[in-house]
C-alpha cells in the first residue's frame, strides 16, 4: 500500500489487537525473516503454551477506518516478579517483544507512539517492563527503558578432548559388537581426575517443575531477607512455564534444523544441592545456561564452586553432542566466575573461557513504573538477570 500524503496523529488508532489484527501482524513480521513459512509455524506452536496462550498481550496501530492496515505493533507477556523495598512482595512485570513496523511506514516516529501507548496500558496492571535488543539503545533510554549492560561467561570448545571432561557411572556395559544402546533415563556422569565423588545427573523436561518451585521458594525467601534501603529490588520469578516457553522454541529449531529432538534440560549434582538449566539455541550456535541455582544446602564457596564446574562440563558434554561450539552464561557472580575459571584450567586443551560483554541482540533493559508525585524515586536494582528472562 502506497503512503498516504500528509499523515498526521489523527489518522491512526492504538488499540488491542484483535485475532485478525494478530494474524496480519505475524504475516507482516514473517516477511522479513528468511524463511516467513516456518516463523509463522514456530510463532503459532509457541502460543499453544501456558505464558502465551493465557498472559500475552497484543497492541496494534493501524490506520484509522482500514483496520488491517497495521502500521506497527508488538507483544507483551506478563509474568510474576518479586520486589523487595523494605518489604517483599509478588507483583507483575512485561516482557515486550517483537516490536515491529511495517516497512512503508517507518522512520515516521510509528514505534515509539506505539510504545507510550503501551507504557500506559502496561502500567495499569503491572510495575515493570523490560525487553531486549542490542540497537537502538539511546533511542530506547529516551522512552524509559535504561539498558542494563552486564557480564557474559563463554566457554568455548577449542577441540574433542583426549578423554571427555565427563565419564558416565552408570550406564550399562556394552556387549562387543553390538550397537549403541540409548541413554538410560537417569544418566549421571562422574568427572573425571577429582578425589570426591561428585556426580551430575541430566535432566529431562518433567525433572524441572518441581526444582522451579523449589527454585521460587529459595528466592522469595532471600527477598523476604533483603535489608531495608534506598534501592528497589526486582527479579522475575523463575516460574517452570518461563522456562517452559523458552525450551519449547529451542525444541522446535532443533527439529526443524537437525531433525533430532532434545532429550536433556539441564543438570544437578547427585546430592541434588546445586542445579542449573540450559537452552539449546541451533541457530545461533551455542547451549544457553538459563539459570544456576545453588540450594540452601550449598552454602560454602567451596562447594558453590565445585558444584559450578561440574554442572558446566555436563553442559559441554551436552554442547559438544549437539556441535555446539561454546556454552554461555549471563552475569556470573564470584563463586560461578571461579567455576568456571575451574573448567578452563583442568581443560586447557579443549576449552577457552572468555568473559565479555552480553550480545547478540539481548542486551536487557528495564523500565519501572513512575512513581507517585511525591514519592521519591528509587534506584531499581535488578536481581538474577539471567538468561531465563529472556522471552
Amino acid at each position: 500500500m502506497a503512503q498516504p500524503m500528509g499523515l498526521t496523529l489523527d489518522d491512526i488508532v492504538f488499540d488491542e489487537a484483535t485475532p485478525e489484527q494478530q494474524r496480519i501482524a505475524l504475516e507482516l513480521r514473517a516477511e522479513a525473516c528468511p524463511n516467513p513459512h516456518e516463523f509463522i509455524e514456530r510463532e503459532r506452536h509457541l502460543t499453544q503454551h501456558e505464558l502465551t496462550r493465557s498472559d500475552c498481550r497484543q497492541w496494534v496501530l493501524y490506520l484509522k477506518g482500514y483496520p488491517r492496515q497495521i502500521i506497527a505493533s508488538c507483544e507483551a507477556i506478563r509474568q510474576k516478579i518479586l520486589v523487595s523495598d523494605g518489604t517483599a512482595r509478588e507483583s507483575y512485570g512485561y516482557t515486550i517483544r517483537h516490536v515491529f513496523t511495517t516497512p512503508v511506514w517507518r522512520r515516521l516516529g510509528m514505534a515509539a507512539y506505539l510504545l507510550r501507548y503501551v507504557k500506559e496500558r502496561m502500567d495499569e496492571d503491572s510495575e515493570c517492563s523490560v525487553f531486549f535488543s542490542d540497537s537502538g539503545r539511546e533511542y530506547y533510554t529516551g522512552l524509559g527503558w535504561l539498558a542494563y549492560q552486564g557480564k557474559q561467561a563463554n566457554l568455548i570448545l577449542l577441540s574433542l578432548p583426549q578423554s571427555p571432561p565427563l565419564t558416565p557411572i552408570d550406564s550399562p556395559p556394552q556387549t562387543p559388537g553390538e550397537g549403541p544402546r540409548p541413554r538410560a533415563p537417569s544418566f549421571s556422569y562422574r568427572p573425571t581426575g577429582r578425589a570426591d565423588a561428585v556426580t551430575v545427573d541430566l535432566l529431562r523436561l518433567e525433572d524441572l517443575s518441581l526444582l522451579c518451585k523449589h527454585d521460587n521458594y529459595q528466592l522469595s525467601a532471600r527477598f523476604r531477607d533483603m535489608p531495608s534501603g534506598k534501592k528497589t529490588h526486582v527479579a522475575f520469578a523463575p516460574t517452570y512455564a518461563r522456562l517452559e516457553l523458552q525450551l519449547a522454541r529451542a525444541e522446535f529449531d532443533a527439529v526443524k534444523m537437525t531433525g533430532k529432538t532434545i532429550t536433556y534440560k539441564g543438570a544437578k549434582t547427585g546430592n541434588s544441592r546445586s542445579w542449573l538449566y540450559w537452552a539449546h539455541d541451533i541457530p545461533a550456535k551455542k547451549l544457553r545456561i538459563l539459570r544456576i541455582v545453588h540450594g540452601v544446602e550449598c552454602q560454602t564457596k567451596a562447594q558453590k564452586v565445585t558444584d559450578t564446574q561440574v554442572l558446566l562440563e555436563a553442559a559441554l558434554a551436552e554442547a559438544k553432542e549437539w556441535g555446539l561450539p561454546r556454552v554461555v552464561l549471563w552475569n556470573p557472580d564470584e563463586d560461578v566466575i571461579t567455576g568456571c575459571k575451574a573448567v578452563g584450567n583442568r581443560n586447557t586443551a579443549s576449552v577457552k573461557v572468555v568473559f565479555d560483554q552480553q550480545m547478540g541482540g539481548c542486551v536487557p533493559s528495564l523500565r519501572w513504573k513512575p512513581s507517585e508525585p511525591g514519592v521519591p524515586v528509587r534506584v531499581i536494582e535488578w536481581e538474577d538477570n539471567y538468561g531465563y528472562c529472556l522471552p
